[in-house]
């Protein structure tokens, strides 16, 4: 019975999730995250917002197993595959020019857990743009 619950709620969870992954490009910020264990969201304060957006998409467009599925001049959608299970999980970037802010959102479609994929996921994005290792 437990299980039967357990499983239910899991697919509530990751059907209700699901509608929230994709942000709008007209809203102001990226969805918060819903289920902490398996998203990631940041807020990191920048000098030139255009800048650094655009070394972002390029260090996204260089990453391995990344694909940019959606991009605008201040919004980003990629779509990345996890190395060991191949699990999709969906990386969002969103320029703020009245706040001085690029917002990285990354999360799994599926489960409840990622292993600390999404975050060091953005810790790498984050790593890149800071030593300007992007190729």
């Amino acid at each position: 019975m437990s299980r039967l619950l357990a499983a239910c709620l899991t697919i509530l969870v990751i059907t209700f999730n699901s509608s929230l992954v994709l942000a709008d490009t007209e809203i102001n910020e990226l969805p918060e995250c819903i289920i902490l264990t398996h998203c990631v969201r940041e807020n990191w304060e920048v000098t030139n917002v255009t800048e650094s957006f655009l070394k972002t998409v390029t260090a996204v467009g260089s990453t391995p197993r990344t694909k940019i599925i959606e991009q605008t001049d201040s919004y980003l959608h990629a779509e990345a595959i996890t190395k060991w299970r191949r699990y999709t999980d969906d990386l969002l970037i969103k320029a703020l020019p009245e706040k001085s802010i690029i917002q990285v959102r990354s999360e799994s479609r599926v489960g409840v857990g990622d292993n600390g994929v999404n975050q060091k996921r953005v810790d790498d994005l984050k790593y890149r743009l800071i030593t300007n290792q992007i190729n």
